[in-house]
Formats: structure tokens, C-alpha cells, sequence
């Protein structure tokens, strides 16, 4: 059963691969014959200006296509199925609130900012209330990552943190999707230990605390995380340098809420906290950025997120790209070590 499952995971990867590579290649052609790009923010670097015209909202094209391979290779029925897959949809829909607003207004700002949050809380409540309806979803208990002894039972608190956690993470992947190839470059790693986590947990590695399905769902969950790698190896493809096209917030709300909702469903939400480094130091340096602004009228940094701050000092694109990915490498190789010092 679980070769099966395995070989199934491994098709599904390969088969959203094709379905993203060719409604990808329709998408952006359809896109530019509509005249439908992303607005370049005027504030920004100068070396924007020159992908006027892209097509924006391309996490559209492979959203269908990790969608498509699941129907086909995925148990649809089990919730470490549907609810990761509920909860990328769910969030792709604020995201692409957010891009039609910016085309609409021919503007790089869409919804506003309290009014996009509002939508993603509510989101983030909606994913929370159908885990709840699923028996043994329910576990409050956060682990240490690396004390195998050490962890904390929130109780009510749980609620709150769960919200916390997605939209956050929702964000910091919204914030980091600025340069071509970067926001999906930096986010293989932390899917990439997602995947084996969930090998190692749906093929009978036992632990005590985490929720009791994930044994019988890793397996499935598997599923989602390998047809999403496909999905985004294709829009790769397309976005890697000079961008055909962007993932607009469609795709960078999809992508966040997927790493939130499978660190959630595994209870290893710290471990992936650390393998997502760059994108919780991209969200960090805005939040930074803000708070030094209003409180002291002063810029910490030249331009935020971090990336555009190393832009407006002169490093090229494709650099920073290339560094950030590596340092997500690292990021992600220190969290599995954690979590084999914490569970092997």
C-alpha cells in the first residue's frame, strides 16, 4: 500500500509538472493578448521598470495543475488531503482579490492593507474550524525543536497561535515574492523536508505527540506536497530570469498557506519556522521597516523587504536570488538536523 501511495506521489509530481507546464504557456499567452501585467511600483528599484508588461497571477496555472494531479493520484476523502488543499485554494482566492485590484487600478498597491489581513484571518478561521471537525486534529501541544523532552501545551491559546501562524506565514512568502525565481526558489527546501517528514511519519515513524491521523495520512499529505513540487518546477520554468511571468499574490498566498497548514497537521510547526529562515527574515526586515518609520522617521534599511535593501546597493538580481536560495539550503539542512536530534 504504501509503495503504491509512493508511486503515486512520484506521478503526481510528474503528471502537475505537465499540466502546469502547458496551462502555463496558454495562460501567459492569453495574458499578453488581453494586455493583463503586473503594475511596476514607481518607489522601486529602476531595473523594474523593465518587466513592465509581465503577465501577473501565474500561481493560477499551477494551482490547476497540483489540484489536477491530487484528483488524480490523491485520496480526496482524507482530511491530509482536502485540507491542504482547502487551505491553498481558500488563500489563493484573497491573493487574487489582491492582483485583479492592482490591474484594475493599474496600481502595484491592491486591497488595502487592514481590509486584505481581515480576509486572511477569516481564512485562517474557516481552515481552523474544518481541522476541528476531524477527530484527533485537535492536539494544542507544541513541541521544542530540538529538547526531546521539552514542549508546551497551549490549551486555548491554540486558536490564536493557529491563525498567528498562517497568516504570518502567508505573508512572509507575499513579501519575499519580489525578484524573478525567488519567492519559489527559497520555498523547494521547506516543502522539500515537508515531503520527507511526511514519508517518515505516514511509514511508521512513532511519535508520541503529534496527532494520531498523521500516521495513517502522511502518505496522503505526501501526495499534495510532491504535486506541488511539480507545480512549481513549471512555473519555474517561466519565472526564472527574465520573468514570463509573475506568481502575484494568488501564488505567494497559495505557497504560504501550504507550508503553514502541513507544519500544522504535523505538529512541527518550530522545525519549519527554522527551515523557512529567509522568508521570516524578508517578513521581519518589513515589519522592522514600518516600526522605524512611523515611530522614529527613520529607514533601517534602504528599501524594504531585505531583497530590495541589497538591490538599491547595487547587487544584481540574479545574485541575490542565488543567495537567498542558498541560504534557505542551509536553513532547511539545520532544521532536519534539529529534527533528528529531537525524533531519530
Amino acid at each position: 500500500m504504501q509503495q503504491m501511495t509512493m508511486l503515486n506521489s512520484l506521478a503526481a509530481l510528474l503528471v502537475s509538472w505537465i499540466f502546469s507546464m502547458v496551462l502555463g504557456y496558454l495562460y501567459i499567452r492569453k495574458m499578453r493578448t488581453a494586455g493583463l501585467s503586473q503594475p511596476i511600483n514607481p518607489d522601486g528599484p529602476k531595473t523594474h521598470f523593465a518587466k513592465a508588461g509581465t503577465p501577473t497571477a501565474g500561481g493560477l496555472f499551477f494551482l490547476v495543475g497540483i489540484t489536477a494531479a491530487v484528483l488524480l493520484f490523491g485520496n480526496i476523502k482524507h482530511p491530509y488531503t482536502y485540507i491542504p488543499l482547502a487551505a491553498m485554494w481558500a488563500f489563493a482566492l484573497v491573493g487574487l482579490f489582491d492582483d485583479v485590484a492592482k490591474i484594475a487600478k493599474k496600481q502595484s498597491v491592491g486591497l488595502r492593507t487592514s481590509r486584505k489581513l481581515a480576509m486572511q484571518v477569516l481564512v485562517a478561521a474557516l481552515i481552523l474550524f474544518l481541522q476541528s471537525k476531524v477527530s484527533g486534529l485537535q492536539s494544542t501541544v507544541v513541541s521544542h525543536p530540538w529538547i526531546p523532552s521539552l514542549s508546551w501545551d497551549i490549551g486555548v491559546w491554540y486558536p490564536i497561535a493557529f491563525l498567528f501562524y498562517m497568516v504570518t506565514f502567508v505573508n512572509a512568502v507575499n513579501i519575499s515574492d519580489g525578484l524573478d525565481g525567488l519567492a519559489a526558489g527559497v520555498s523547494f527546501g521547506p516543502l522539500l523536508l515537508l515531503s520527507i517528514l511526511a514519508v517518515l511519519f505516514g511509514t511508521g515513524l512513532h511519535v508520541d505527540y503529534i496527532q494520531a491521523p498523521i500516521h495513517e495520512g502522511g502518505m496522503d499529505l505526501f501526495v499534495v506536497l510532491a504535486a506541488s513540487v511539480g507545480g512549481l518546477l513549471a512555473f519555474l520554468w517561466y519565472n526564472g530570469p527574465k520573468a514570463q511571468v509573475f506568481m502575484g499574490d494568488v501564488g505567494s498566498h497559495a505557497i504560504g498557506a501550504l507550508l503553514a497548514i502541513s507544519a500544522l497537521l504535523m505538529k512541527v510547526e518550530l522545525i519549519i519556522i527554522v527551515a523557512s529562515a529567509v522568508f521570516l527574515l524578508e517578513c521581519f526586515s518589513s515589519l522592522v521597516q514600518i516600526i522605524s518609520i512611523r515611530s522614529c522617521n527613520k529607514r533601517v534599511f534602504a528599501m524594504a523587504p531585505l531583497h530590495h535593501h541589497f538591490e538599491k546597493k547595487g547587487v544584481s538580481e540574479s545574485r541575490i536570488v542565488n543567495r537567498f536560495q542558498i541560504v534557505s539550503a542551509i536553513a532547511t539542512v539545520v532544521a532536519a538536523v534539529l529534527f533528528m536530534v529531537k525524533y531519530l
